[in-house]
This record gives structure tokens, sequence and C-alpha cells, in this order.
């Protein structure tokens, strides 16, 4: 008998399906991006972020990471949800690169990475405010709660960031 015969062949849930990074957008609301566009998950203290005046106003400024110069911005409020603290100490901060565009986004708090089978995600038409639907890919629910699955390429492009 061969070892791959005798392998169980039903995948654990907990190694399933593909990885995301989960965090909450405000009190009431958890969000996941892809880990493939996710470069990674950082705190910075808010002295590091450069104010830069006459921006739109999710764009809370300039910050350096390992030589770039990268725009951070405010997600909660870009998804029309309540607006980062601006005199916080620091801020939670998502990288995201799609293609060979960065982009930094600041949340509430960062909750580490799940995983889940792309066909749970169901479609956000007709379930969400229709502001809201540009920026994502749908919804999934988790361990009985509704997480907002985005897309990093419409965040990244998004009317408020290219005006």
């Amino acid at each position: 008998m061969s070892v791959s015969t005798a392998l169980p062949t039903r995948r654990s849930t907990r190694t399933a399906g593909d990885m995301f990074l989960r965090f909450q957008l405000d009190s009431q609301t958890s969000a996941v991006v892809p880990m493939l566009q996710t470069q990674e998950a950082i705190v910075i203290p808010a002295g590091r972020v450069s104010v830069i005046p006459n921006l739109p106003s999710p764009v809370l400024g300039l910050f350096n990471r390992r030589s770039s110069l990268l725009w951070l911005v405010d997600l909660p409020e870009i998804l029309g949800l309540e607006p980062i603290d601006r005199h916080a100490h620091s801020y939670d901060v998502v990288l995201l690169k799609v293609g060979q565009t960065p982009l930094a986004v600041a949340v509430r708090s960062i909750q580490g990475v799940v995983r889940f089978v792309q066909d749970e995600i169901k479609s956000p038409i007709g379930s969400f405010n229709p502001a809201f639907t540009p920026y994502l890919r749908g919804w999934i629910l988790q361990e009985q709660e509704l997480v907002l699955v985005l897309d990093p390429e419409a965040i990244i492009n998004s009317k408020v960031l290219n005006s």
C-alpha cells in the first residue's frame, strides 16, 4: 500500500482554503484582505506620519518604510465608516500591494490570519449600501460573525484617492 492512499483525503478546516488578513474597521465591522495582496501588518507611531496639506480627508499622510515612501490612508473613512482617531499615538497598518502599486491602510486593530475557501464568499450586491459595495468582493460568516471580504485593487483605485 502506498503512503498517499493511507493519508486521509479530507483536509482540516484549519489548513483548508486561502489565507486572509483579518482586522477591525470599527467596533462592529470585521474585514479581511487576501494575503496574496498583503505585504505586512505593522503598528507605526503617529509621529512617523508626515501630514500633507490639501489632500483628500482619508489621506493621513506619508511615512517611510524600508527606504520607500508610502501613503497612509484611513480605510474605515474610505468605506464610509467612522474615521480613525487622528490624535492616536500609533496606527495599526496593513501594507497592500496590487501589481507594483503599494498602499498603506490604517485600520482599528489587526486580528491575525484566517483561512476560508473562496466558494464561501457571498455576493455583496443587495446586502450592503451601494456606495460601499465597489470595495467588496463579498462577505463570509465566520464564528457567527459577518466578515467583509475587501478588494485591495478597488481600494487602491478608489476615486477618493485618485482624484
